[in-house]
């Protein structure tokens, strides 16, 4: 193998290495103390807050090629180019439920995300006018 070739794999371990570990932060959000808030008491009352957490990443390595010595050329110098590599992520995360431990039981209050549902009615209205617009065309 060439040099170029090793030197590109030997440099591409440190990127891997991180790349690695962000993917393990990206997913720390999972554990249950993240969907679960700390219990808050107040009175004969405790309050549990439910989150739901959603993660992406998306990584990509790239690598090289090149030719050997051209016997035409007065240096017989070799041509080659190398790669790289790159990636990113994201979290999210929103309260979904309020779970509420009182005297009288345990209640779960849902916790409604209105701009959510205005987004899913109009996205589904717009598809519901882009098809009547189709079968009348």
């Amino acid at each position: 193998m060439s040099e170029n070739f090793n030197k590109l794999i030997l440099e591409s371990i440190p990127d891997q290495k991180s790349a690695n570990e962000l993917m393990g932060r990206l997913f720390d959000v999972t554990r249950p103390d993240a969907v679960f808030s700390q219990p808050v008491t107040v009175g004969d009352h405790t309050i549990i807050n439910a989150s739901e957490y959603s993660a992406g990443l998306g990584m990509g390595y790239g690598g090289g090629g090149g030719t050997g010595p051209n016997p035409d050329e007065p240096e017989h110098q070799a041509n080659g180019f190398g790669g790289g590599g790159g990636g990113g992520g994201a979290t999210m995360s929103r309260p979904v439920a309020a779970i509420i431990i009182s005297p009288g039981g345990v209640r779960v209050e849902p916790i409604v995300d209105v701009t959510k549902i205005a987004i899913t009615m109009f996205t589904a209205l717009g598809a519901m006018a882009m098809a009547l617009r189709k079968m009348k065309g």
